[in-house]
C-alpha cells in the first residue's frame, strides 16, 4: 500500500510565483527591439535567458511541492541550519565582501573586485580555500565581464586597472 502524497501549499506558491515571474519577463523581452546596433547579442538575450532559468526552478520547486512526498522539504534545511551555527560571522564575511568590492572596483578593476567578493562570500559561507576560491571568483567574473562589455555594450570598470 502507497502513502498518499501531500501537497506543500506555500512550497508551490513560491514555485508558481516564479514561474509567472518568468512568464512576464518573457512578455517583457518580446518588446525589446530585435536590432543589435553595435552590440553582437540584443538586448532582449539577458531577459530570455533569466526567464528561462527562473521557469526551470519554478516548474522544479512545483514539482517538488506536488510530490514531495510525506516529509516537508523544509525540514531538511532546517536540519542543517541547525547543525551548522555562526550565522552572525558569515555575514559579516559577506558584508565584507560587498563594502570591499565596492571600495575597490575602481582601483582594481571589475573582475579582481568581483573575485574577492566571491571569495568573501565563500569564506563566509564555510570554505576554507582563498587561493580556490580566488581562482573560482576571476573565472566567474570574466564571463559576465565579457557579457557585460563586449554583448550588451556596457561600460564597466576595466578589466584590470593598469597599475596592475
Amino acid at each position: 500500500m502507497t502513502r498518499p502524497r501531500k501537497i506543500w501549499p506555500a512550497h508551490l506558491v513560491v514555485g508558481a510565483s516564479l514561474i509567472l515571474m518568468s512568464a512576464v519577463l518573457t512578455l517583457g523581452a518580446s518588446r525589446f527591439p530585435v536590432e543589435k546596433g553595435f552590440t553582437i547579442l540584443g538586448a532582449h538575450v539577458y531577459p530570455y535567458a533569466v526567464a528561462v532559468l527562473l521557469g526551470i526552478v519554478g516548474v522544479s520547486i512545483s514539482l517538488q511541492a506536488i510530490g514531495g512526498g510525506s516529509r516537508n522539504p523544509a525540514d531538511d534545511s532546517n536540519r542543517i541550519t541547525k547543525a551548522q551555527p555562526g550565522g552572525k560571522r558569515g555575514a559579516a564575511w559577506v558584508t565584507a565582501g560587498l563594502a570591499i568590492c565596492a571600495l575597490l572596483i575602481t582601483h582594481i578593476g571589475f573582475v579582481l573586485a568581483a573575485a574577492l567578493l566571491f571569495a568573501c562570500s565563500a569564506h563566509g559561507f564555510g570554505s576554507r580555500r582563498p587561493a580556490r576560491d580566488l581562482a573560482i571568483g576571476i573565472a566567474l567574473a570574466l564571463p559576465v565581464y565579457w557579457l557585460f562589455s563586449i554583448g550588451l555594450g556596457v561600460s564597466l570598470p576595466p578589466l584590470v586597472n593598469a597599475w596592475i
